[in-house]
């Protein structure tokens, strides 16, 4: 089978709680039918919806029912990714995602902000929503902690940071969502929420690690390619390397963390129960692996 075929089949055995959440997250109106319509088109567009298949995975491996809450929790998720997805658009430039045309290329830079700012708002009021004080710390961590991930980058520019800075920046700029959305779904639940914050990072710092490395060695005509080291972000490929005439060398060993690092991610599954929830996530963690 091929990566989606294999991706859908893990989807289908949370189909029925992501159709909620697809409903969910397009139930607004920004004030205008065109920039609506616009943003339908966007959020609409397939996507993985990975943050809300592992949380719900994660769940369910656990034996939650799925309430209200954990639809709302993962909505939220779901918009806030977005709106980082907007604002990322304005800062790089870009004229397409997920082969639509984006906000700032159908409009302006600044509509584009506005755009993703409002996203962020209606976020908000499904997490205020689930009047958890709790949930709504572990969402301000994340998102505090994802502007400091923006911000250190920019600041860091051209420059070689060392490999501890480089994982701190992968968990401030990814995982910290990853862990808003499993450690928020836990808490919920009544789940452990240290060993649910444990995962969410590990699988949060290797996702950042895979698509860096995918950023160097995989060109697609809808994502920019090797364009981090044009922009002077210089990630764990260059870090490696020391020297970007010595790239090569920079991906093998990048190839091997990130096995590594898949493999600190299943290890913390070694204690939860074998059922096919389980499974799914231990076959997801398998798929995205880089080969070759």
């Amino acid at each position: 089978m091929s990566f989606n075929e294999k991706y859908n089949k893990i989807k289908s055995l949370v189909s029925d709680e992501l159709y909620q959440i697809e409903n969910n997250i397009t139930d607004f109106y920004c004030g205008s039918d065109e920039l609506q319509s616009n943003l339908m088109n966007i959020i609409k567009a397939p996507s993985k919806r990975l943050r809300p298949l592992l949380a719900l995975l994660y769940l369910k491996m656990y034996g939650t029912d799925i309430s209200y809450e954990q639809i709302e929790v993962q909505s939220a998720v779901e918009l806030i990714h977005n709106a980082t997805l907007i604002h990322d658009d304005v800062i790089d430039k870009s004229s397409k995602r997920r082969n639509q045309k984006t906000i700032n290329e159908n409009f302006d830079n600044s509509i584009a902000v506005v755009t993703g700012d409002f996203l962020l708002s209606i976020a908000i009021q499904k997490l205020l929503n689930i009047k958890s004080c709790n949930v709504l710390n572990f969402f301000s961590i994340a998102i505090k902690r994802m502007c400091l991930g923006e911000i250190n980058q920019y600041f860091n520019k051209y420059k070689m940071i060392n490999f501890d800075e480089y994982l701190d920046k992968c968990r401030y700029k990814t995982g910290e969502l990853f862990i808003a959305s499993i450690t928020s779904s836990a808490s919920i639940a009544g789940l452990d929420i240290n060993s649910a914050k444990d995962f969410a990072k590990r699988f949060g710092i290797t996702f950042q690690i895979r698509d860096d490395l995918l950023n160097i060695i995989e060109c697609k005509s809808d994502k920019p390619c090797r364009n981090d080291i044009e922009d002077g972000i210089y990630t764990a490929p260059v870090i490696f390397a020391k020297d970007l005439n010595n790239l090569e060398y920079g991906i093998e060993k990048t190839k091997e963390l990130l096995d590594n690092y898949f493999n600190r991610v299943k290890r913390c599954l070694d204690k939860a129960p074998d059922n096919e929830y389980k499974s799914a996530i231990i076959e997801l963690i398998d798929i995205m692996k880089i080969n070759g």
